[in-house]
Formats: structure tokens, C-alpha cells, sequence
């Protein structure tokens, strides 16, 4: 299992390997996000600039949004 965590003011914020190509994105051990790991990676930096979890929450709305 491959974990990278980085710890931040707003929390603890953990990409977690689930197999072969998925990831998961987990803030304060729930999960917000699940992709490849470059999506991941993407939506930790989004989930970092933000202030709080609406912010946060709007940011991941948004970018799932423009996926679809």
C-alpha cells in the first residue's frame, strides 16, 4: 500500500493507493476524492489554497463538473 500524507492547517491530508490505477483522496480520514494519481495530486493542490471546507467542497464540485 503507498500512502503520501501531508499534515496542514486544516487538517490531515492523505493520497492512499486502492489498486493498480485508483487513488483516494482522504481529509481528516474521509474520503473526498477517487481518481489516477496525477487527478489526485490535482485535487490535493486545489484542497491546500483553500480556506475552508466549503471552499474546499466548491473546489471539488467544480472540478468534477468540468470532467463530466
Amino acid at each position: 500500500m503507498h500512502i503520501i500524507a501531508m499534515k496542514t492547517g486544516k487538517g490531515v491530508i492523505v493520497i492512499q493507493r486502492l489498486d493498480e490505477r485508483r487513488y483516494a483522496v482522504t481529509v481528516d480520514g474521509i474520503v473526498r476524492y477517487v481518481g489516477t494519481q496525477e487527478e489526485c495530486e490535482q485535487r490535493v493542490a486545489m484542497l491546500v489554497q483553500k480556506e475552508d471546507r466549503v471552499d474546499q467542497d466548491e473546489a471539488l464540485a467544480q472540478s468534477i463538473r468540468r470532467m463530466r
